[in-house]
């Protein structure tokens, strides 16, 4: 029944996504770790200019999501060996780049695993719903390119999310990024 389902959503995703978005899924789906790391780096130069242990703790929290989904990503995708729609499904047209495993979708994880961490970090709306936005156009994206199953993608949603909530949370436990009562009171 899953199965059935995952196939189907595939499948209208695939062949029904608004006309002359192609390449805007694309380039979304081309450019995700490049929006990772620009993030990142924008909050260690911000570090710097404002002189800021806050954002230079924050710069290393991103950091370590966007290094533990890389590590997670390949890593779960061999455990867990999922062949990609494309190759299981003739009528599934492929539009981008995949690796061999389909299942945890990594553009999905990675960019889940920032929007968490961002929003953790960060905790302004404008900010969170940005983040989130694109988390949701990048794993839309590799659905619509015929590259991975909405399971993958909220495989990916899953780790991702977990990953990003996790690094903070060891991070202010060890209290090495202030939560938001500390931030309050310094």
């Amino acid at each position: 029944m899953f199965s059935d389902t995952d196939t189907a959503l595939l499948t209208w995703l695939n062949h029904h996504f608004i006309p002359g978005s192609l390449p805007v899924l694309q380039l979304v789906s081309a450019v995700t770790t490049y929006v990772s790391v620009s993030i990142i780096i924008i909050t260690f130069i911000a570090s710097i200019i404002r002189k800021s242990i806050k954002l230079r703790r924050q710069f290393y929290t991103l950091g370590l999501v966007l290094i533990l989904s890389a590590i997670m990503s390949p890593l779960l995708k061999s455990l867990m060996y999922r062949e990609r729609p494309f190759l299981t499904h003739e009528h599934i047209e492929k539009r981008s780049t995949g690796g061999k495993s389909s299942f945890p979708s990594g553009h999905s994880m990675e960019a889940f695993a920032m929007a968490m961490a961002v929003s953790i970090c960060f905790r302004r709306k404008a900010i969170v719903i940005t983040i989130f936005a694109w988390a949701i156009l990048v794993g839309y994206s590799r659905v619509a390119l015929g590259v991975h199953y909405p399971s993958d993608i909220l495989g990916g949603m899953v780790i991702g999310g977990f990953l990003g909530w996790l690094v903070p949370w060891i991070f202010v436990r060890l209290n090495i990024l202030p939560d938001r009562e500390t931030e309050a009171s310094a």
